[in-house]
């Protein structure tokens, strides 16, 4: 876990959720999963977020996930998104979660949206008021109405003490420096990209480190890319991001990211090109740029 508690090191995989025929969780898969993932050297392991698909599964198969997670997980702390229609279910959401868990991140509600700052900063304190400790933001406007947690809210809660982090995936670069620059006055504060288009320059304006689906499928790329933005390696950044542009090509823009990222761990043979309905799953395609991992997953 990083110095602050919020359990967000260099590199956080959002896992997907390996399912059954029948959406139950496959935990020989989520196993598997967890060791590929220790061994590329990923720092730790969010469970229920939108490559997750926390939003679809049942209630019976998120207790599980988690329990699984934890036993799987080993010294990798996991952490789990916090995705509800309105603060009173978040806040129950995380009062459910069990002991073990490092951190969650928090988006604001996804059906009574929130628009204004002092309706962001309510909807966070009541998680906070559940959790016992500071939570970490997740801003996801394409799931969240296309509202932001307004910089100024953020501030808000920082002074209070209530979060400690973000995961910023809007993929607006003018708003993630707005975000960065809260860091003059709070250094602690962890800013984690989580947006694969941007992924290469949200690294080079300041972001700490990845949580972005494509870490799935390619660990091991996106702690060289982390790395080559902290030494100021351009090039090399532009090289990582073209190459993680060439895999999503693969599919089509429409593809969720679960689908897609769950299409080329069934081809590494990690786990099953299945979604919870009605979401389907492109055909297991393996491209070439990741053919490297076919031999350590085998």
């Amino acid at each position: 876990m990083t110095a602050n508690g919020s359990g967000l090191g260099d590199s956080i995989v959002p896992l997907v959720t390996p399912l059954t025929a029948t959406e139950d969780l496959d935990e020989r898969s989520l196993r598997r999963l967890i060791a590929f993932h220790a061994a590329h050297g990923t720092q730790g392991i969010m469970v229920l977020g939108t490559c997750g698909e926390g939003a679809g599964l049942r209630g019976c198969v998120k207790e599980r996930l988690l329990e699984c997670a934890l036993e799987a997980a080993g010294e990798l702390p996991v952490l789990a998104a916090i995705s509800e229609t309105a603060s009173r279910r978040a806040a129950e959401g995380v009062r459910r979660l069990p002991k073990g868990i490092a951190g969650i991140l928090l988006m604001p509600p996804t059906f009574l949206f929130a628009t204004a700052e002092r309706e962001h900063v309510d909807h966070v304190e009541r998680a906070v008021d559940a959790w016992g400790a500071p939570v970490v933001l997740y801003n996801l406007p394409s799931r969240t109405g296309g509202h932001a947690i307004p910089p100024a809210a953020i501030r808000c809660l920082l002074e209070r003490g209530a979060v400690n982090g973000i995961k910023e995936s809007s993929g607006n670069m003018s708003y993630l420096g707005e975000v960065l620059a809260l860091r003059r006055d709070f250094p602690a504060f962890r800013v984690m990209n989580g947006d694969l288009a941007k992924a290469g320059e949200a690294l080079l304006l300041g972001a700490q480190g990845l949580i972005t689906s494509y870490t799935n499928v390619d660990p091991a790329g996106c702690l060289e890319q982390i790395a080559a933005a902290r030494r100021n390696d351009r090039a090399e950044v532009e090289r990582l991001q073209a190459k993680f542009r060439a895999v999503r090509s693969h599919f089509a823009p429409s593809t969720s990211a679960a689908a897609w990222t769950k299409a080329v761990l069934a081809a590494l043979g990690l786990c099953d090109a299945r979604c919870c309905v009605p979401t389907e799953v492109p055909a297991p395609v393996l491209p070439e740029a990741l053919a490297a991992y076919r031999q350590s997953s085998a």
